[in-house]
């Protein structure tokens, strides 16, 4: 490396029916909205002038749907979901509201 660190970008999945109406979706395995996928082309083209090295994701569809409709399939690394604590989604899928709303 010639002293210069990588960038780091965060990005959420687009848009869901759940995440619209302030459910917490957790595990369960929505599609995304249309416009959830409006907003991931318009990911894409944020990032469209960024050198993307690796993109890391959940295997559920509005996960991988936003890396694809984004342009970032070259660069995944889908990450194992479980029902394990320390998992990247925690299924709260129960009806919980999003704290704040």
């Amino acid at each position: 490396m010639n002293g210069t660190l990588p960038t780091l970008w965060l990005a959420w999945h687009g848009e869901t029916a759940w995440s619209l109406s302030g459910q917490h979706t957790g595990l369960t395995d929505l599609p995304l909205t249309e416009r959830g996928e409006r907003n991931a082309r318009q990911l894409g083209e944020r990032l469209r002038k960024v050198k993307v090295a690796k993109v890391f994701t959940s295997p559920l569809q509005r996960a991988a749907r936003t890396c694809e409709l984004a342009g970032l399939l070259g660069c995944l690394a889908v990450l194992p979901t479980t029902r394990r604590p320390a998992s990247p989604e925690r299924d709260v899928s129960g009806g919980l509201p999003l704290l704040g709303k």
